[in-house]
């Protein structure tokens, strides 16, 4: 039976979010890991899940090619790495499927981009997706959250201790796989809580 049985980070809030990191190949089975991100962003997470991608140069298509997936909500994180090319049968059609959810928002920062390029590349589309640094722009007044990254907008919406964040960051290149896994839930909470504190 699936389970996020990677390791457990606390946050500063006193809670904790459960991690797995996948390196998926092509027979790994990622459905039943979105099912459970579905059904704890319906239960815990207000709807929602936060995705962030990530792109590296693709030399045979002279394009873009997808890297990696983080999925997080209010208590998960999950990490894929994906080969190149990156999906391929079930894997990418339990995606679609999960992408397509009408139960669940998808929220991200400075996304607009990364959705053309899962939408021409991939033919992937996310059905519900909201842009939260446009949603905290007009929720505050204040036009520049709209152009945030993540750490930024997290800092001015939520006023939260970035010090372990920062710590990672700093030596990014010198960090481990649990590290990074480390940042990846961090940031994933953070902008949950974005989201969460926004949409009230």
């Amino acid at each position: 039976m699936a389970s996020f049985d990677g390791p457990k980070f606390k946050m500063t809030d006193g809670t904790y979010v459960q991690t797995k990191s996948i390196d998926v190949g092509s027979s790994t089975d990622i459905s039943p890991y979105l099912s459970l991100l579905r059904e704890d962003s319906i239960t815990n997470s207000n709807r929602a899940v936060i995705f962030d991608v990530n792109w590296e140069t693709d030399t045979k298509a002279s394009g873009w090619s997808l890297s990696s997936v983080k999925l997080s909500t209010r208590n998960l994180c999950l990490f894929f790495k994906l080969p190149n090319p990156p999906f391929h049968g079930n894997n990418l059609n339990d995606l679609h499927r999960f992408f397509a959810s009408k139960f669940v928002t998808f929220v991200g920062v400075q996304i607009e981009e990364d959705l053309n390029l899962l939408r021409e590349n991939h033919g992937v589309v996310i059905r519900n997706v909201i842009e939260v640094g446009k949603l905290a722009a007009v929720a505050r007044g204040t036009l520049l959250l709209e152009y945030l990254g993540t750490r930024e907008l997290a800092h001015r919406v939520l006023w939260s201790d970035l010090s372990r964040l920062d710590s990672i960051e700093s030596k990014w290149e010198e960090k481990g796989s649990e590290e990074r896994l480390e940042a990846a839930a961090i940031e994933g909470w953070l902008i949950f809580n974005v989201w969460d504190q926004l949409s009230q």
